[in-house]
């Protein structure tokens, strides 16, 4: 039997890992920083482990729109685990500022901070704790290729 550690996935350490993560995958898109209201979109679903299964036959290439025409389920309740995820979001926000990881610019974006956290610390770990590090690089990506904020919304289905 496998021990589900809930603390583990809400630990604000791990929440900026993850957070750095997209932040990467984001800025490697071509992106200049990310708008702070879209880390409180993708982090619960990169974490969510029960829409792990919809990015099974992804890659870069696949992008934000086709992932949710897919795998619509994503939208499904997305307001509910957005509004149950902000205080976990915000804690990795700011632990990802207060230690480097990341950075938030006067405009309101999320960069990647001075003191980086290693791209290769996922090797080595089980497919359950490197996953989430994975899926946030890719949907950072997809989010990233996509545009703006309001396309990026308008894509999941949420209205601004």
């Amino acid at each position: 039997m496998i021990a589900h550690d809930i603390y583990a996935e809400t630990n604000p350490a791990w929440g900026a890992w993850v957070l750095s993560s997209f932040i990467r995958g984001f800025s490697e898109a071509g992106a200049q920083g990310v708008d702070l209201p879209i880390a409180y979109l993708a982090l619960p679903i990169c974490l969510s482990g029960d829409l792990l299964s919809t990015f099974d036959g992804t890659n870069k290439k696949t992008g934000l729109r086709e992932w949710v025409e897919r795998s619509p389920q994503i939208q499904l309740e997305l307001g509910d685990r957005l509004n149950g995820s902000l205080r976990i979001v915000s804690e990795a926000v700011r632990l990802g500022c207060f230690t480097n990881a990341v950075r938030l610019d006067t405009e309101g974006r999320l960069l990647v901070g001075s003191l980086p956290l290693k791209t290769d610390l996922a090797k080595g770990l089980s497919p359950a704790l490197a996953g989430p590090v994975k899926r946030a690089d890719r949907l950072g990506y997809w989010m990233g290729m996509a545009g703006s904020t309001k396309t990026i919304f308008d894509i999941v289905g949420i209205s601004l």
